[in-house]
């Protein structure tokens, strides 16, 4: 407990009780009267002994009742709240957290409360605290998932903030506090004349958020942080006990066709067990609901490191299956647990396809070697063009028809990058730009990143380039090989697609000379088309953004599955769908294969583990979880004045005892 006003009650104290007791030692002068009757002769000595200004104090039930109540109302007078930290901000900012672990059934006397009912349910004993305290306190409400959205803004109204608690739905995401902690900080370090302190943000969550990108934690602009543990309590009997945790997860989930063999379908995912005890359960595969084939598998539990932090147990598990069209593949296990949202995972697989491929180049034609090597992939269609050619496609044919699945660019730069991937050689498409040699002749690849997918298998010690000196890169970007001016294979990025760039021109390298060529060629041609040709699923988390395109003669997508929505289009076009925040199926009617179905899955081993976090670290510093009652202490000056008038009423019906003795 702790003093919001103590002083005004010590100065208030400081003239009061002296005047109380002064009641007591001062008595009037009574007027002196001869009695006729001996009878009274010691009522007049009394008399006498009060006949003076001073006289010693004695113990009276009246002065005892008057004191209490006077140390009731100063007691009162300075404010005293109980179980809170400090004096609430005139604002406050509360963070809800409705990813999918807040989903989870385990938290009530009961364990059949979700955390995200006992999130709701300390917002509004927060706000029932601000509405009694005697300070008034605005309130902004902002709830995340895989993104933080404005439930209501800075507000007083207790039936608003109310309504907009009530109003904020569960998801299936994944919770990024950074984003959340983002616009909190925004409005937090909104300079305000009128509020000169910042406002006290709130978090109230599980803890389950991913990691942060920085060493020291999260970070917020402005505004002082505090933590609101939603979730199961931990019993008594330590993690040995702990059934709250029990949640087993299908973490990853992906599926891909035998490059030897388009019909034959590896699938491969990974489970994941956040119990203290190990877990048994039967893994079924399900092609288009069809019941597949089933494995056994062993989950152990949690282990300990030595720095105090243990690490959820895991388990894969591979399936082989024949599949020669596409199909919708799920997988579920039987396990029984808390959250249910990462039982099944899913992934569409679209029927395998060959890439279609255009070739564009200069007056003087393409590489006669790289056309060679496009030609022998046998490509669903491989088109050579001019540059000015490509430029008059661009936009109709490119773009918005999907004409091509990448596009091969020999020593030109176009105007804009298309829709679509593309490779280039010996040019620097889009943000990127290319410096001269440092010095002449021939020069060597120092070192690249043999881990990525584009380099894997390829080894550049022996290639020779000349003529070329280094990209520039924009931010973002991933250098894949760097020689001694600096990169010279890159890949970046530029709206939804991915583009790869070998800065130097074949002709004047030894790369085509090279087995490590072909294979390099490989990597690209898997890494930019495969996605786009069928030949690996295609899995989105909830929240994801996700592309589609509109059919030829199609102005509206109607989506259809755990949400309903439609949205209109431009015929052809590439269209962003609106956010689906909830696992499972969508058709979108309207859409081009492979897109019209898409699968959404919670795939993440933040959501997925369960174990009670009591601590963050934000602006590096460690929040300890708390009670809702220390974000919003609850004023106890009401029930003082309650006492104190009871004392009162006690102290008028003494009084009125003894007047008639």
């Amino acid at each position: 407990m702790t003093f919001l006003s103590p002083f005004t009650a010590l100065l208030a104290a400081a003239v009061a009780i002296p005047l109380l007791a002064l009641l007591y030692f001062l008595k009037l002068r009574r007027r002196t009267l001869k009695m006729a009757s001996t009878l009274l002769w010691r009522r007049s000595f009394e008399d006498l002994q009060v006949n003076v200004p001073f006289q010693r104090l004695r113990f009276s039930i009246l002065l005892l009742l008057q004191a209490l109540m006077l140390l009731l109302l100063l007691f009162a007078l300075a404010e005293p709240v109980i179980e809170a930290e400090a004096r609430p901000a005139p604002r406050i900012i509360l963070l809800i957290d409705r990813s999918a672990s807040m989903n989870a059934t385990d938290t009530g006397a009961a364990g059949t409360t979700t955390r995200l009912e006992a999130a709701k349910a300390a917002a509004r004993q927060i706000i029932d605290r601000l509405s009694r305290s005697s300070e008034s306190s605005q309130v902004m409400i902002i709830a995340f998932g895989a993104d933080a959205q404005l439930a209501i803004g800075f507000e007083s109204r207790r039936d608003l903030l109310m309504e907009a608690i009530d109003s904020i739905p569960g998801t299936d995401e994944e919770a990024d506090l950074a984003s959340a902690l983002q616009l909190a900080g925004a409005f937090a370090s909104r300079g305000e004349t009128d509020v000169p302190q910042p406002p006290d943000v709130v978090l109230i969550s599980d803890g389950g958020v991913a990691e942060p990108e920085e060493e020291s934690g999260f970070s917020l602009r402005g505004g002082t942080f505090r933590f609101v543990y939603a979730g199961p309590q931990e019993p008594a009997g330590g993690a040995e006990e702990a059934s709250a945790a029990r949640n087993i997860g299908i973490v990853s989930l992906s599926a891909r066709r035998d490059y030897n063999d388009p019909a034959q379908v590896l699938v491969f995912a990974r489970l994941m067990n956040a119990g203290p005890r190990p877990v048994s359960t039967l893994v079924t595969l399900f092609v288009d609901e069809r019941p597949g084939p089933t494995r056994q598998v062993r989950i152990e539990p949690c282990t300990e490191r030595e720095e105090g932090r243990s690490i959820p147990g895991e388990a894969t598990v591979a399936f082989s299956i024949d599949l020669p069209g596409g199909a919708v593949l799920s997988l579920r296990h039987n396990a029984r647990d808390a959250l249910t949202a990462d039982d099944t995972a899913a992934a569409v697989l679209p029927p395998p396809a060959r890439p279609r491929i255009a070739l564009v180049s200069g007056e003087d034609g393409p590489d006669p070697f790289l056309q060679d090597l496009l030609e022998a992939r046998e490509p669903a269609a491989l088109r050579i063009m001019s540059a000015e050619a490509f430029e008059a496609m661009l936009t109709d044919e490119i773009d918005l028809a999907g004409l091509f699945e990448l596009v091969v660019f020999d020593r030109v730069a176009p105007s804009r990058l298309p829709e679509v991937p593309t490779v280039t050689f010996g040019a620097s498409p889009g943000p990127l730009e290319a410096t001269e040699p440092s010095t002449s002749g021939g020069r060597r690849i120092l070192s690249w990143q043999r881990q990525h997918p584009l380099m894997r298998h390829v080894s550049l010690d022996t290639i020779v380039y000349a003529r070329f000196g280094a990209l520039t890169l924009p931010p973002g970007a991933t250098a894949l090989a760097t020689g001694p001016d600096g990169p010279v294979i890159a890949l970046f990025s530029s709206g939804s697609q991915q583009h790869v760039v070998v800065g130097f021109e074949l002709q004047w390298s030894t790369f085509p000379m090279h087995v490590s060529f072909l294979v390099f060629m490989q990597n690209v041609m898997d890494y930019l088309t495969l996605s786009r040709t069928g030949q690996t699923s295609l899995a989105f988390r909830p929240g994801e953004p996700i592309s589609v395109r509109a059919a030829a003669d199609i102005a509206e997508l109607r989506i259809s599955g755990p949400s309903e929505m439609s949205v209109d289009v431009t015929p052809g076009a590439l269209v962003t769908l609106p956010v689906l925040r909830r696992v499972g199926l969508y058709t979108v009617a309207g859409a081009d294969p492979p897109h019209d179905r898409v699968a959404l899955s919670t795939l993440s081993e933040v959501e997925s583990d369960l174990r009670p976090k009591r601590q963050l670290l934000v602006n590096a510093q460690a929040a300890l979880a708390g009670a809702a009652a220390a974000a919003a202490p609850r004023d106890i000056w009401p029930w003082i004045i309650a006492a104190a008038l009871v004392l009162l009423v006690l102290e008028w019906l003494v009084y009125c005892r003894l007047a008639r003795r």
